[in-house]
């Protein structure tokens, strides 16, 4: 086997260069104490306040389009059955008025039947008197 050689390490360079690693350990104490440090509470502004009303505005807005969206749907729809409930009445009401018709024709043919049978039995109808003493007013 060979020989081993020794590798250099850091710790005599450690030994030299001490106020490097203080400087290292001084930068990083600085950047972490600035990373935690909070943030300053946002400020209110006039143009904020503007922003906020534009939002809460346009989800106003948005809120009312959805509502017209929903009425207009429902509306649409009633307007369809209506429709659809009119030509079946419409319907209902052909096929009665056929029906009347029908029974009206039936009974007139059955009077006539009834005139046609009864004609050959006439009986004199009385009429009404007309008055021998007229009132005269003057």
């Amino acid at each position: 086997m060979p020989r081993s050689v020794a590798l250099p390490t850091l710790v005599p360079v450690a030994g030299k260069g001490g106020g490097v690693m203080r400087r290292l350990g001084l930068v990083l104490a600085v950047a972490m104490a600035a990373c935690s440090r909070t943030a300053p509470e946002p400020r209110e502004s006039e143009a904020m306040e503007r922003s906020a009303r534009v939002l809460r505005a346009l989800d106003r807005l948005e809120a009312d389009l959805h509502n017209g969206e929903t009425e207009t749907f429902t509306y649409s729809e009633l307007v369809r059955r209506h429709s659809a409930t009119e030509q079946i009445a419409c319907k209902v009401t052909d096929e009665h008025v056929a029906e009347i018709h029908r029974l009206a024709e039936a009974q007139e043919r059955k009077m006539a039947l009834k005139l046609g049978r009864t004609r050959k039995h006439t009986v004199a109808m009385a009429r009404p008197r007309v008055a021998r003493h007229a009132l005269a007013t003057n």
